[in-house]
């Protein structure tokens, strides 16, 4: 399960349980509060307009000096908000007086009319208490609300109390879940880097989750086991390279002393020998070509672009390797099957270079008595070049990797040219830059065929 479902279903969990915790523990509980609170008020409220009736009646038959009637007026609850309107028998407001408290939200209403237009204040009950004869009228008593007022109310903060509550305990239990998640995999890919920075590449993990930790340690680890696979390779490259220089420069001095030494006067056979030295000599540049291409992106080396007829590109090549393919003991075939009108737009040093390398492994690795063929087909928008054998082959579980840097089919170590693991890879970079593709298809103990292409384009 991804971390992200795990997040999400936890939060739906504590979110049902919390409604159920409410609905099952605390809603008679707030609901109780809530009715107790209103009931006090209404009380409260009952309680004030009986003391007003009251101060009413004493004010009609006994208090005829205003101070005595303020004395009374001061015993007036100044805590609740109400307003006071006095009538007389037609309806016209004789009086009208307000509490402190309403005074201190809002301006004195003068007439019972705009008390609906009060827009903060909320009229929550009316008591109406008519006057005895001699002075018939009316007197009104408003109680007014606000939300002050209704936050105020125990049962409400109680029910605030409890929502606040609930979201800082979610939010505290999906921070400690979270971290937990995230902490367990980020230790464990903290003790594993560790071990891979002091040089450990056989590593494992212990957090065995199928989420996107789980993916990112098993991408992890794949990285480390290519990561492990290259330095392999390049310990062998380093063995391979050694290898690859002394066995020319071991041919090159045996034939340089035996020339040097006088013994032969033979003038054909020094040719000969010369050109021994001159095909290792050969070898020695093409080895550090590779090493070169190696040692720079490959990106960073532009193409030199020029226009190339492709027969006459190919012809050169086949003249080249027709005497050497000869001395390796090898029969030479070629079917260049394009029109004399073909050009193409590519680097013409880096394509050869293709060629010659595909050509070299031919030789190299082939049968004795073995043969080589080498197809030029022109196809739809594309030139295929193909170098055929009928050498060893190579393994189907090798073929998916010949093109990896530094890879190399362990039996051409026993041959005279184990090459870097550099060349099909050097070669797939330049064929990949002319926006074409090179492929292998190979069957052990019958031979192998690699062939690219090379777009052309129609003028």
């Amino acid at each position: 399960m991804s971390l992200r479902n795990k997040l999400f279903l936890s939060f739906i969990g504590l979110i049902l349980l919390n409604v159920l915790l409410f609905k099952f523990v605390f809603e008679d509980i707030i609901v109780e509060q809530l009715k107790t609170d209103r009931h006090n008020q209404y009380q409260y409220e009952k309680d004030t307009a009986e003391k007003v009736r009251f101060m009413q009646l004493l004010r009609s038959h006994y208090f005829k000096d205003p101070t005595e009637r303020l004395e009374l007026d001061k015993h007036l609850p100044e805590d609740l908000m109400y307003r006071i309107v006095i009538k007389d028998a037609r309806g016209n407001v004789i009086d009208s007086r307000t509490s402190k408290a309403y005074d201190v939200k809002q301006p004195k209403v003068t007439s019972p009319r705009n008390e609906e237009s009060n827009s903060s204040l909320k009229i929550v009950g009316e008591y109406h208490f008519q006057m005895e004869p001699p002075r018939e009228g009316e007197t009104v008593i408003y109680f007014y609300t606000d939300e002050y007022d209704i936050m105020q109310s125990k049962g409400v903060t109680m029910m605030l109390g409890f929502i606040y509550g609930s979201i800082t305990l979610v939010g505290l239990v999906l921070l400690a879940l979270f971290v937990r998640w995230v902490l367990h995999p980020v230790n464990e890919l903290t003790r594993v880097t560790q071990d891979i920075r002091n040089g450990k590449r056989l590593i494992s993990f212990s957090y065995r989750s199928h989420d996107e930790f789980g993916q990112l340690f098993q991408y992890f680890g794949d990285m480390v086991d290519d990561m492990r696979v290259v330095e392999e390779r390049q310990s062998e490259l380093i063995s391979a390279i050694a290898h690859d220089f002394r066995t020319p420069l071991t041919t090159i001095k045996g034939y340089a002393s035996y020339i040097s030494s006088g013994r032969v006067t033979d003038l054909e056979r020094i040719q000969k020998q010369m050109r021994k030295i001159e095909q290792k000599t050969s070898d020695l540049e093409k080895l550090l070509d590779e090493l070169q291409d190696f040692s720079k992106d490959s990106s960073e080396v532009r193409l030199k672009i020029s226009r190339i007829h492709v027969k006459q590109f190919m012809k050169g090549i086949i003249e080249d390797y027709l005497e050497r393919i000869k001395d390796a003991g090898l029969s030479f075939q070629w079917k260049l099957r394009v029109s004399n009108e073909l050009h193409i737009e590519a680097d013409e040093a880096k394509l050869r270079r293709v060629m010659e390398n595909l050509i070299n492994n031919a030789i190299y690795y082939n049968k004795p008595d073995g043969s080589i063929l080498i197809t030029c087909d022109q196809r739809d928008g594309h030139v295929l070049f193909s170098v055929i054998d009928k050498g060893e082959g190579i393994a189907p579980e090798d073929q998916t990797k010949i093109f990896t840097k530094f890879y190399r089919v362990e039996k051409s170590r026993n041959r005279d040219h184990g090459g870097t693991g550099l060349g099909l890879n050097i070669c797939q970079s330049i064929v990949r830059r002319h926006g074409g593709d090179i492929t292998v298809a190979s069957e052990l103990g019958v031979g192998s065929s690699f062939s690219f292409t090379i777009p052309f384009y129609t003028t």
